[in-house]
């Protein structure tokens, strides 16, 4: 029923008394009418293509923000995902490699690197707890070392094959008497997780 006025509207539309109104018309009427039914025909053509057109550029807007959030989300959860392997690996280290002679450990790191005889003091803090772990921490001084002597004691503490321990508050100072000699100083520590 809707074809059927569809197809009545163009019956009573004439196109030929249409075309005959045209030619009476002046040359410049002509012009101008050629020009108003120029626009009218851009509008019904236009008009719908620029709204498509201007909805279609809002989804592909949309659709590339939603890749842009997935992309972060998955860029965000591989993070966390390293971040969590670092923190079971960490764990684990700590598990295995409490030192519960730290002292002795750094005196026979100390004689290792040639420095036994270096050692001005060491002085153990003892056991400092917290909510995951106890941290036992000791305070080691050194007096007139060479660097390359304190950076192989130092990388030998920080990298011991069996024990976690970790070096931090590290003072150098450049001595007076000598210029190529130096005295350090820093603490030195090993965890325990609670409860293990």
């Amino acid at each position: 029923m809707a074809l059927k006025s569809k197809y009545s509207f163009l019956q009573r539309f004439n196109f030929e008394a249409l075309y005959n109104t045209f030619l009476g018309l002046q040359p410049r009427e002509q012009i101008f009418a050629l020009v108003g039914a120029g626009v009218a025909v851009l509008l019904l053509v236009g008009l719908p293509i620029s709204l498509a057109s201007a909805k279609l550029g809002s989804l592909e807007e949309q659709i590339s923000q939603g890749h842009d959030k997935q992309r972060d989300i998955l860029h965000r959860l591989d993070h966390y995902q390293q971040l969590q392997q670092q923190l079971k690996t960490i764990e684990s280290q700590i598990t295995g490699g409490f030192d519960p002679t730290i002292t002795t450990t750094m005196e026979t790191l100390a004689e290792k690197s040639g420095l036994k005889e270096r050692i001005e003091n060491i002085k153990e803090r003892g056991a400092t707890p917290s909510e995951l772990f106890d941290e036992v921490s000791v305070d080691v001084r050194l007096t007139k070392v060479t660097l390359p002597q304190l950076i192989d004691y130092l990388y030998s503490i920080e990298h011991h094959p069996n024990l976690f321990l970790k070096i931090r508050n590290i003072q150098i100072k450049r001595r007076y008497d000598n210029k190529q000699l130096l005295d350090a100083s820093f603490q030195a520590s090993t965890y325990k997780l609670q409860g293990v």
